[in-house]
């Protein structure tokens, strides 16, 4: 299955392009929504391990579809970066996941969200994270924009993995990491005990991880 090079070509000219007002990861993320018949992008890296960093997201359907999965830890793009390979949730309103706690908080928060598709950010032996695309209608993306997805994301991965974005990494992610930093401290457990307490109260509350983060880092003030 051969892919139209194309939407990778675009996303290398972004990257490599004179406007230098928006972030790199905001460029290829962008030339990746647009190039492809998806609505959102996200990019993010080290998806399946505690350290996880959000790059960017194309909408705020996208960045909770992020912050999601790394609330629960796991979902489409956990998976997808945990294996390297492509995993696509053609109906998600419609259908059960293969993920307990991901599939239905999903389906309530993010109702207008028909499917995704996450595809590994992969380079050589280089597993650097995933790119979750969404699109609100349901159904396969499709064996030729699937092939040319995976050649636009592997593009990507390769400008990430030059560029040394994650000095620019999203700061509210960020800050979720000095929050459980600081609650780690404050109950004297390991950093990833609470990290795990965070997700759970963002489950057991329904509010988002970064409104919690919030409220421990003004506690520590």
């Amino acid at each position: 299955m051969v892919g139209d090079p194309w939407p990778a070509e675009a996303v290398v000219r972004a990257a490599t392009g004179p406007d230098l007002e928006r972030g790199m990861a905001q460029r290829v993320a962008e030339a990746l929504c647009a190039e492809l018949p998806v609505d959102a992008v996200t990019l993010a890296l080290w998806t399946d391990t505690p350290e996880r960093r959000m790059l960017f997201a194309t909408s705020p359907a996208a960045q909770r579809l992020e912050e999601l999965q790394f609330e629960v830890g796991e979902g489409p793009c956990v998976t997808a970066a945990t294996t390297g390979r492509p995993l696509m949730v053609e109906d998600l309103q419609g259908t059960v996941t293969q993920w307990p706690l991901f599939g239905p908080l999903a389906r309530e928060q993010l109702p207008t969200v028909g499917a995704i598709y996450a595809f590994p950010l992969v380079e050589g032996d280089a597993h650097l994270g995933s790119a979750d695309m969404l699109r609100f209608e349901a159904g396969p993306l499709g064996a030729e924009a699937e092939a040319a997805a995976i050649l636009a994301v592997r593009a990507a991965a390769l400008i990430l993995l030059t560029a040394k974005v994650s000095p620019a990494l999203d700061i509210h992610w960020r800050r979720t990491h000095v929050a459980t930093g600081v609650m780690a401290e404050r109950l004297g457990i390991s950093p990833a005990e609470a990290l795990a307490r965070l997700r759970s109260m963002a489950l057991g509350t329904g509010r988002p991880l970064p409104d919690l983060t919030e409220d421990v880092l003004a506690r520590s003030r």
